[in-house]
């Protein structure tokens, strides 16, 4: 008899995510990533420009310029964080995302619209 167990599906999921992560962590050190298509587009910067020198910065210990690539992001990290990593246990074992979970998850969702909006006014932008 096989027992279904969870934590291997989440596991291998988690791998596979940290080895995507990986390497194009490996890639924007070497190259600076990819440019954001709706800065190409617009000029303005999207909710989640900065994410890749964010990451960078974190990586080599330097916190202010982290904060500085998007304030944001920076500051409110672990709750997208624990709402992914609880969605992907709660699909492992064949449930639903609860209510408040999916609630949290677009007020998070709409949160980060407002700051990609906010961003790019002109007292902000005067700021950063």
């Amino acid at each position: 008899m096989r027992v279904n167990r969870p934590w291997r599906r989440v596991a291998a999921r988690a791998a596979r995510l940290l080895a995507a992560g990986a390497g194009y962590g490996l890639f924007a050190a070497r190259f600076g990533g990819l440019p954001c298509p709706f800065r190409l587009a617009t000029g303005l910067q999207c909710p989640g420009c900065g994410i890749t020198t964010l990451l960078l910065a974190v990586g080599r210990g330097d916190f202010g310029a982290a904060f500085a690539a998007n304030p944001f992001l920076f500051c409110t990290w672990p709750l997208p964080a624990a709402l992914v990593l609880w969605q992907g246990w709660q699909r492992a074992c064949g449930r639903r995302l609860g209510k408040r979970a999916e609630t949290a998850a677009l007020l998070y969702a709409a949160a980060l619209l407002l700051w990609g909006a906010a961003r790019n006014l002109p007292l902000l932008a005067a700021a950063a």
